[in-house]
């Protein structure tokens, strides 16, 4: 009982911290950000300074590594493994914050690419191959995370047209010479509407799938 309060707290406070921080105070933090510019915004203490923008700009790593390590200690999850998964989530939130590139790497993306390419291979393979042990809600579960793998596999390709051909928004000279700057904001939404959709059918397939094991 004590573990899973104390992952309910955990992951209640990076829940808060996400919808505070990383999604409220985006509506009010961006625009002066984008209106009064980067140095100016973080001098102004209306604005927390350098100390707001540093949790602002860490939220939503560090809020989804609070509310998924929360989510393992309410699940009981045992300490070897919840050892791992803090030092891991330690790593990735230190490598997010200081590592920086200053060019694109076109052979990084490819490689990429083609990892994200086979492991929706191997998804939807060992989904085929459990879903036929399946039965009643199970499976609809299972076909509603199908659908998030299709999804999120469509915002990753929609990435690739945002990023690299047609619309090369990390190369403006190109975007320029080619005039497809303004195709960026249409695919932005694509993406968007996509990882939507992905986080919906994969939420509401988890919520199936629990309710079906509760009977």
């Amino acid at each position: 009982m004590k573990t899973k309060r104390l992952g309910a707290l955990i992951a209640g406070v990076g829940a808060l911290y996400l919808i505070i921080v990383a999604w409220i105070a985006s509506w009010w933090y961006v625009p002066a950000y984008l209106t009064l510019g980067p140095q100016t915004i973080l001098e102004q203490a209306s604005y927390g300074g350098k100390a707001f923008f540093v949790l602002w700009a860490i939220s939503g790593v560090l809020g989804a590594l609070l509310v998924a390590i929360g989510a393992a200690v309410y699940s009981a999850i045992d300490r070897f493994r919840l050892l791992i998964l803090s030092a891991s989530s330690t790593l990735l939130l230190v490598w997010l914050a200081i590592w920086s590139a200053s060019s694109p790497y076109p052979v990084v993306f490819g490689i990429g690419g083609g990892l994200i390419l086979l492991c929706f291979f191997a998804s939807c393979l060992a989904w085929a191959r459990t879903r036929c042990q399946l039965n009643g809600s199970m499976k609809t579960a299972a076909d509603l995370r199908l659908a998030g793998y299709v999804c999120f596999f469509l915002a990753a390709w929609g990435l690739c047209g945002l990023l690299g051909a047609p619309v090369f928004a990390l190369r403006p000279e190109v975007a320029e010479a080619y005039g497809s700057s303004p195709g960026a904001y249409t695919m932005a939404v694509k993406i968007l509407v996509c990882l939507l959709l992905g986080w919906g059918f994969t939420a509401i397939g988890q919520i199936t799938e629990r309710r079906y094991l509760q009977k």
